[in-house]
């Protein structure tokens, strides 16, 4: 794995360097600033595989060089390991939204280094396993003609949207979270009932406008509640937001389903594809019992999908 470090104090980058070469990660190349950085990543001549960036540097702190890297095609889905002492959820949140895949303490130990750059490690492989995947993938899905690159369950990439992280992203960023930031927010997931029968009659790229829709739409519901969301695969976004109550997740579904009415795409043969969602309720995380984060998020998947099933969209407790 190719890392490039961009930090402006030589010592951490020595030290990340020396720490990485022990957990075997050799292929290590510094830049003692953020246009350095860039410079290296517009050259072209390596491909890095893994980038980590200190949140706090000079004249372009770490969130901007992120947001800039994101624009590089090459780079629009690389970790970014982001290196920091603060731990303040403003900047936490500014962070993930600017394209950030993890982020970690900048009190060193080799052990923690390590399991977030074999973190990013499985990334690369699993997104190199899934292209090679699309690259061999052939034949028509469900007799209908049409030939999507990705699976209903892939985790598939949507882009341009506020807020919307990868799935992988926004376990990072609730590991994050102090004690008041956990207690303080709630996990919701958003399904797409009718995903199925999109998923059979439209094509790869209408099936990416209905999911972009129904994002633009839960960002725009949950903009003043403050949010961060990923997709799930299956028609399904997870949401990490500030507190609500049962009455308004009935408000919220109502919303959002009002603005996936007017923002209705049209298919291949000009007819409308209709889009009906369903939000499950609320859940808490336990701020007194440590419990895995992608279980909680799984936890409120299988919520919204039960309901689905049930034909009654709010009839679970809150967690």
């Amino acid at each position: 794995m190719k890392i490039l470090a961009a930090d402006d104090d030589e010592f951490t980058l020595e030290l990340l360097t020396m720490m990485s070469e022990r957990l075997g990660f050799s292929d290590f190349t510094t830049a003692l600033s953020g246009k350095m950085a860039l410079k290296l990543l517009y050259n072209g001549n390596v491909q890095f595989d893994c980038l980590l960036i200190d949140v706090k540097m000079p004249d372009m702190d770490g969130i901007e060089l992120c947001s800039i890297v994101r624009t590089i095609p090459a780079y629009r889905n690389t970790p970014i390991i982001m290196l920091t002492t603060v731990k303040e959820r403003s900047f936490i949140d500014r962070a993930f939204k600017a394209g950030a895949t993890d982020y970690a303490n900048k009190s060193f130990d080799v052990v923690e280094l390590g399991s977030h750059l074999h973190m990013a490690e499985e990334v690369i492989v699993a997104q190199r396993a899934a292209k090679s995947a699309r690259a061999t993938s052939n034949g028509p899905r469900l007799g209908i003609g049409h030939q999507h690159p990705f699976e209903l369950c892939d985790m598939v990439p949507i882009e341009g949207v506020d807020g919307l992280i990868a799935y992988s992203a926004l376990g990072n960023y609730m590991t994050q979270l102090s004690h008041s930031g956990l207690g303080g927010s709630q996990i919701m997931a958003v399904k797409v009932k009718n995903i199925e029968v999109i998923d059979a009659c439209a094509s790869s790229e209408e099936r990416l406008c209905v999911l972009t829709n129904v994002a633009d739409a839960i960002g725009d519901v949950f903009r003043t509640n403050g949010y961060m969301m990923a997709y799930a695969g299956n028609g399904a976004f997870v949401i990490v937001t500030r507190k609500v109550n049962r009455a308004q997740t009935n408000d919220l579904q109502d919303e959002l389903q009002k603005r996936l009415d007017v923002k209705t795409p049209v298919s291949d043969q000009l007819s409308p594809i209709d889009i009906e969602i369903s939000l499950g309720n609320p859940i808490r995380p336990s701020t007194s019992r440590p419990e895995r984060i992608l279980k909680i998020f799984d936890r409120a998947i299988k919520r919204v999908e039960s309901q689905v099933e049930k034909g009654n969209d709010h009839s679970s407790q809150l967690g």
